[in-house]
């Protein structure tokens, strides 16, 4: 039974949501319905150039005729275009909001990487530092915690964390080779102290019936 244990965990490898993410592709109908704008919108916003399209792939209904499909940064700027046009008087001012904020967020990552690249050993030390950090939080919450749905929430604000983790320690993930791999690490560490801090916060607690 033990071995059979191991053979099936050794099998359960993580799987990376960006990962996932970068392999998606959504057909015209099912990536309108996904960003909830209407069919007829999408089609003008890629006939014009806003939202751009990958040709090829199955239409909506599994027929093989070249169809437009949507990837994930495609699906990403419909919705910041939609939430833009709520603050803005035109389709195509809100295209410029969402372009320049890509923009931004393009120059900030490339930024954040290249420091990375130049301070890997210093960058590595402080998220050895954050992690032990966030271990230690949990450590000091979980006993405060008054249920089991509690508990689950704790669990999913780690989980990534953990997974990503193991694959470091197994090798499969190499931080000083990838500066793509620190950059998810330290944002998961962002998430998890984030929502350690919130269920740690006095107003959370204060809604805790130690039982």
């Amino acid at each position: 039974m033990a071995d059979d244990a191991s053979t099936e965990k050794e099998l359960l490898e993580p799987i990376e949501a960006s990962e996932l993410l970068k392999a998606l592709k959504l057909t015209t109908g099912k990536a309108a319905q996904f960003a909830g704008v209407s069919r007829r919108q999408l089609c003008y916003w890629t006939d014009t150039g806003i939202v751009p399209s990958v040709e090829g792939g199955d239409d909506d209904s599994g027929n093989s005729a070249g169809r437009r499909t949507y990837d994930f940064d495609a699906l990403h700027r419909v919705l910041l275009i939609k939430q833009a046009l709520e603050q803005s008087s035109g389709l195509r001012r809100a295209a410029r909001e969402v372009e320049k904020h890509l923009a931004e967020r393009r120059r900030s990552r490339e930024e954040l990487i290249a420091s990375i690249e130049q301070k890997r050993d210093e960058f590595l030390t402080e998220q050895a530092d954050r992690l032990d950090a966030v271990v230690a939080q949990a450590q000091q919450l979980l006993p405060r915690l008054s249920d089991r749905a509690e508990v689950l929430e704790l669990h999913r604000a780690l989980d990534w964390l953990d997974r990503i983790t193991d694959r470091v320690q197994a090798g499969h993930v190499l931080l000083e080779e990838d500066a793509e791999a620190c950059l998810r690490l330290a944002s998961l560490i962002d998430q998890a102290e984030a929502k350690l801090d919130s269920m740690g916060s006095p107003q959370a607690l204060s809604k805790t019936v130690v039982k």
